[in-house]
């Protein structure tokens, strides 16, 4: 399969690694140093879960001259998501798939407004890693999990292709009939997770520990889960529950 991989940071650089080991077509769209080290040294993934692993890797900063592939991992931060899908439709063939692989809920619409709504599946992954040089992938933690699904409709072939080509590299994927529930569980932790531990400069033991800074990390969630349901997205009954808890253990 012929695989653009949208952003070689600690996301696109630990799934794209997998997929390009396992003899897949992968290019990187890359920028900066990583793109540097990633031309003259290639890729290095150091995982927990897969071990370390080196290969030469193909990286450019130029889509147009990637051409047409199969499937996009869109991995860029959110705030660099309208800038990098405007140069996706040189990667576009009659059956080209973007799973966009990022925090938030709106990526999806935000990419389909140049490529077409109906190329982008939901995607929504687990994992924490990071780049601790350039051309050096650290993945310390989290199980390197993909969730994808189709926004509307049934999977179609080319949908369960991507999801075999994944599976097939050794990560874990699930195809999801609601990827918008999934999506929304995961923001509703994200919002809370980030924003407390930005506004309090503390880790998430000290927050949870204060009564004052606990009920301020549970009203975020519960703000984020009534947009939810303002949005029609069923929310488990106990999604801000389940969401303390996982931040609780850890």
């Amino acid at each position: 399969m012929r695989i653009a991989v949208v952003g070689a940071g600690g996301t696109g650089g630990y799934f794209g690694g997998l997929l390009a080991r396992a003899g897949h077509d992968v290019t990187f769209i890359a920028r900066g140093a990583q793109l540097e080290a990633l031309r003259r040294r290639g890729l290095t993934v150091r995982s927990w879960r897969h071990g370390e692993f080196s290969l030469p890797v193909r990286a450019t900063d130029d889509p147009d001259g990637v051409g047409p592939v199969d499937l996009v991992l869109f991995c860029v931060k959110t705030y660099d998501t309208d800038a990098a899908a405007a140069a996706l439709p040189a990667l576009m063939g009659p059956d080209t798939l973007v799973i966009p692989v990022q925090n938030g809920v709106d990526s999806e619409e935000r990419i389909g407004r140049y490529v077409g709504a109906e190329r982008v599946l939901g995607g929504v992954a687990y994992i924490v890693s990071h780049i601790e040089a350039p051309g050096i992938i650290a993945h310390r933690a989290g199980p390197g999990k993909l969730v994808v699904g189709e926004r509307h409709g049934p999977p179609r072939p080319q949908t369960r292709a991507a999801v075999a080509a994944l599976q097939g590299a050794g990560i874990e994927v699930e195809l999801s009939s609601d990827v918008e529930v999934t999506k929304w569980v995961k923001f509703v932790f994200i919002c809370a997770y980030s924003g407390m531990t930005a506004l309090t400069r503390l880790p998430i033991g000290p927050i949870l520990a204060d009564p004052e800074s606990r009920a301020a990390y549970v009203a975020t969630m519960e703000e984020v889960a009534a947009v939810a349901q303002a949005e029609g997205v069923r929310l488990p009954p106990d999604c801000v529950e389940q969401q303390l808890g996982l931040a609780e253990s850890l």
